[in-house]
């Protein structure tokens, strides 16, 4: 069962062994929430802690990807990941990224100006936009969350 590792404020921070858990419960560094599932009861000569599906620790941290908007900074790595790596022109295996509003025309690195591509699309699109080039997107680019489906998950645990 997947335990995730929230900040304060529940926002999914990441995922964790059981293990990992149990350490952060056991040194006080977090707690386990109760209202979830019990995962696992670790025990110990002098101690016993119960391990829940939720494990928020105690300080605030920062959450990746949270507030990001379409005019927010994408690394290559972010945008390749978020189109599962396949080109948005012709849905090959995908190994770089292509900027809609070209670079050299003062198009930025953002999420809504970026798609991954294959070479070939990428080389033949060159220095023009998508209109210019002939070519169609097969899908928008759009803001990239890697957390959303847990955060969903995390919401869910607590309305039951």
């Amino acid at each position: 069962m997947t335990i995730y590792l929230t900040n304060p404020g529940l926002q999914v921070l990441a995922r964790v062994p059981w293990q990992r858990a149990a350490t952060l419960v056991a040194t006080g560094l977090a707690r386990s929430m109760e209202s979830t599932p019990l995962v696992r009861v670790v025990r110990s000569p002098s101690l016993t802690v119960g391990v829940h599906q939720v494990v928020a620790i105690h300080t605030t941290a920062y959450r990746p990807c949270a507030g990001k908007t379409a005019d927010s900074y994408a690394s290559t790595r972010i945008i390749l990941t978020r189109d599962n790596w396949t080109c948005a022109y012709c849905e090959a295996p995908a190994s770089t990224v292509d900027h809609i509003v070209p670079r050299s025309r003062g198009g930025p690195s953002t999420f809504g100006n970026q798609v991954a591509a294959c070479k070939p699309c990428n080389g033949f699109k060159a220095s023009r936009t998508p209109a210019e080039a002939g070519m169609t997107l097969r899908h928008l680019p759009y803001v990239h969350d890697p957390w959303a489906q847990d955060q969903k998950d995390i919401y869910e645990l607590f309305a039951r």
